[in-house]
Parts: structure tokens; C-alpha cells; sequence
């Protein structure tokens, strides 16, 4: 699914959406909103597996890398760096364990903005509100809350798009104390 992209190619599709000015959020969103937004809904929905390379920014700018793995619902992040440091999530549940310091942390998901990628099906409306659109060349970004309580968090997913088809290739979580959590991802496994 993800032949031919590169790590460069990654990071500067990444860069290039840095330089979008987001769509403008009417009531009402525009025919290419619309489109985008059903585009996501299939990529995601149609996903049976996807297993990429990430590295990690937290935020205190320090940085992980590791190897994630996602199936329909659930979520798993398996750290090279930490060691040994793993992140699951499915079935309602986060929960982060370093085996380095010996801290278990846990929470629901519907306290994080990751869980609303995790929802089957996705769908982008209702229970979940679409806040920001940003498109670029070859790149498609799009930030998601929960719909009422928008303070709680942000998740926005970064494409490659080429037109045809969409690639993940990064995901920025910020969370109810505006902390910011970027991971870029690359197919190299």
C-alpha cells in the first residue's frame, strides 16, 4: 500500500502542510470538504492492516522511535527507543507501559484524542466533528475533535495524496492541556 514513499518524501509532505492555510470552517462545508472528508472515511475504514515505521515528538521535544502497528480498532506502538516501551489501545482502553521505570499508565480512549481514530467504522460527523481541513501540494491534512467537547483534544491526520489515492503519513495529537504529540511515519519496517 505504501510502495514508492519514501522517508524524504514523508517529511516533506509534512513540511508542505506547514505552509497550507487551513479551509475556512463554515457551517456548511464546501463540495471539496465533503469529498476530502469521504476520502478519509474510506482509507481508514478500508485499512485491514497497516504497519509503518514512526518516530515520536513529545512535548518536551524529546523523541522515540519504534514500530507501529494498526488493525481495525486497535492501535499498537512498540519502542526501540525507549526500550522495551509499548502503547496499546483498542477496546475502549490506552494504555502505555515502560518497562524501564516500571509505570503503567492507563486511561479510556474516549479521553484521548487518539480514540477517534480507533472508532468502527470512522465516520466523520455526528459524535465526531471535522475542524480543520488544510491541503497542499501532494498532501492532505485533516484535525478531528469529539463533537461537544472540543476542548478536550485534537487529532490531526496527515496524508501524502496523489490524487488517486492517500497514504498516512503522520498524526499530531493535542491533548486538553494543549501538549502536543507528533508521530511522522515511514513504511521502512
Amino acid at each position: 500500500m505504501m510502495r514508492g514513499l519514501t522517508r524524504r518524501s514523508t517529511l516533506l509532505a509534512g513540511l508542505a502542510l506547514a505552509a497550507c492555510a487551513p479551509t475556512e470552517r463554515p457551517n456548511t462545508l464546501s463540495s471539496q470538504d465533503q469529498a476530502d472528508i469521504a476520502r478519509v472515511e474510506a482509507y481508514l475504514n478500508g485499512l485491514s492492516s497497516l504497519k509503518l515505521w514512526f518516530t515520536q515528538t513529545w512535548p518536551d521535544g524529546g523523541r522515540g522511535y519504534g514500530t507501529l502497528l494498526y488493525t481495525p480498532g486497535n492501535l499498537r506502538l512498540d519502542y526501540d527507543n525507549p526500550k522495551g516501551m509499548t502503547l496499546t489501545a483498542g477496546d475502549g482502553h490506552l494504555v502505555l507501559n515502560n518497562p524501564q521505570t516500571g509505570a503503567v499508565t492507563r486511561m479510556g480512549l474516549s479521553h484521548t484524542p487518539l480514540g477517534l481514530m480507533l472508532i468502527r467504522p470512522l465516520r466523520l460527523s455526528g459524535d465526531v466533528t471535522v475542524t480543520a481541513i488544510r491541503r497542499g501540494p501532494s498532501a492532505l491534512q485533516v484535525s478531528l475533535a469529539r463533537t461537544g467537547r472540543l476542548s478536550d483534544g485534537l487529532l490531526t491526520l496527515q496524508f501524502q495524496d496523489n490524487g488517486a489515492s492517500l497514504t498516512l503519513v503522520g498524526l499530531v495529537l493535542v491533548d486538553d492541556r494543549q501538549h502536543t504529540i507528533t508521530l511522522e511515519f515511514s513504511p521502512n519496517v
